[in-house]
């Protein structure tokens, strides 16, 4: 009998902990600074998010961001259909994104290693292009969802339980 609860209490505790470790959504800012062009020495900042879950870690990865914001030249630019975070074999390149109207358009353009050489670029229509790196500052949160902690936290009471009853 005392077996079967050890059993019992050691698969609740794996089933919780394995609940709990679920990938959650990676949330991060950045902040650049544009050094080419005629806006030199322009700032720019914002955020982005992902689920990786999707993420295989092999290869060249694209995951839809589900939240995008960035401040620029006054101006903020939100989400939209083309904004990806590129990995390739799971390390994040950057981002891709596109936005603008007749008169201006700006882009994000991933690494080809990693993020160091990430860009963002700005022209007018017929104008010269300005250009700066952005650096990622937060690294990714996977904070585990409350009901997760609480399953997880469960399954260590069961084990508590199990082993005082036995002693």
């Amino acid at each position: 009998m005392n077996k079967t609860r050890s059993l019992l209490a050691a698969a609740l505790l794996t089933a919780g902990l394995s609940l709990g470790a679920q990938a959650a959504p990676v949330s991060q800012t950045f902040e650049g600074l544009i050094d080419a062009g005629p806006l030199l020495n322009e700032t720019f900042t914002g955020f982005f998010s992902y689920d990786d879950a999707a993420l295989t870690f092999s290869g060249f990865e694209s995951v839809a961001l589900s939240t995008f914001g960035l401040d620029f030249l006054g101006a903020s630019h939100g989400l939209n259909a083309t904004a990806t975070a590129d990995f390739q074999d799971g390390i994040f390149l950057g981002l891709s994104y596109v936005d603008g109207t007749p008169d201006w358009s700006l882009s994000f353009t991933s690494g080809s290693f990693d993020s160091s050489d990430a860009y963002l670029h700005y022209s007018v229509t017929g104008g010269v292009e300005s250009s700066g790196a952005y650096v990622v500052k937060d690294a990714a949160s996977a904070v585990p969802e409350p009901a997760s902690l609480a399953l997880s936290l469960l399954a260590l009471g069961g084990v508590a339980f199990a082993r005082r009853r036995q002693g």
